[in-house]
């Protein structure tokens, strides 16, 4: 598989007082419920789709073009877990400057079509929920709906998810 970079040019996180390549991380203290990130560019391409799939998830359908023509997806597509890699990387690279974090929880994911090869992915999540983590003083969670479209704006992935980030206090 290539190790490749989106070329994405991100949205900066709607934080109090912070801006895109500041130099002062951007911590839990400053993210406020409600703040909407969006954008990069993940595309897929066949070759990638296959590469990952002969690892992963080697099923005809992410493998055989002819095989996969016969299936429910009526085609090739790219596996749930290569997906799910992609929102991975377009996240952390919409939340660059975000104070050391580390995800706690995924919920409710749901694969809502399948991601064909030539489809370009991007990303737009919102906090919805944000509190201290009374058992680690310093950090806190933040609880996030995180929708993955592709170029036509239909939603592919649809999760919930939780990260714990540094406070302030911490930092």
């Amino acid at each position: 598989m290539s190790d490749r970079r989106t070329g994405s040019d991100p949205t900066p996180p709607a934080a109090s007082g912070e801006e895109a390549g500041a130099a002062e991380p951007v911590y839990w203290d400053d993210i406020e419920v409600g703040a909407v990130v969006e954008g990069g560019a993940f595309p897929f391409e066949l070759g990638e789709i296959k590469d990952f799939a002969s690892v992963f998830d080697p099923r005809p359908t992410h493998l055989d073009e002819q095989a996969a023509a016969g299936t429910f997806f009526n085609g090739l597509a790219a596996s749930g877990a290569h997906t799910f890699a992609a929102w991975a990387r377009l996240y952390w690279e919409l939340t660059p400057g975000w104070a050391d974090q580390a995800g706690t929880d995924i919920s409710r994911m749901r694969l809502l079509r399948p991601v064909r090869p030539g489809d370009v992915l991007s990303l737009r999540f919102e906090v919805t929920d944000k509190k201290p983590y009374p058992l680690k003083p310093g950090f806190g969670f933040l609880d996030m709906e995180h929708d993955l479209r592709n170029q036509n704006g239909k939603t592919v992935l649809r999760m919930t998810c939780r990260v714990m980030i540094e406070q302030r206090s911490a930092g």
